[in-house]
């Protein structure tokens, strides 16, 4: 059960390089003018309100996966991490694409990152 609080990781990660996108994209907007508070403000509420479904459904699909993959089996930990990797992130490449919403990629990105650091806190365990 230690390796599912290790999922701090990944959504911590990803929250803030999705909040700094957010936030890049409020601040270069230049169909509106807004100052840099209403820039934050804006972003914070993207990315905690507007993507409530992305949260809630990226968080189950962690806690599945650790569960099926790596809690059971912790052999070939790089090879699990990759495998939740691509499982967890298709559907957001998917939204990605689909509604070229390109913060989804920002999130897929960093995800894959944070896993890379996640797997050295697991190796540890």
């Amino acid at each position: 059960m230690r390796v599912l609080k290790t999922n701090w990781i990944n959504i911590l990660g990803v929250f803030i390089v999705v909040l700094l996108y957010a936030l890049v994209l409020n601040v270069t907007d230049t169909n509106v003018s807004r100052n840099v508070f209403q820039s934050v403000l804006s972003a914070l509420i993207l990315v905690c309100l507007y993507g409530l479904m992305f949260w809630a459904l990226f968080v189950v699909l962690l806690i599945v996966c650790d569960w099926l993959f790596i809690v059971r089996n912790r052999n070939k930990l790089p090879v699990w991490l990759l495998l939740e990797w691509i499982v967890v992130s298709s559907p957001f490449v998917y939204w990605a694409v689909n509604y070229r919403e390109w913060i989804f990629i920002a999130g897929v990105c960093a995800f894959l990152i944070t896993q890379s650091l996640r797997a050295r806190r697991i190796a540890k365990l």
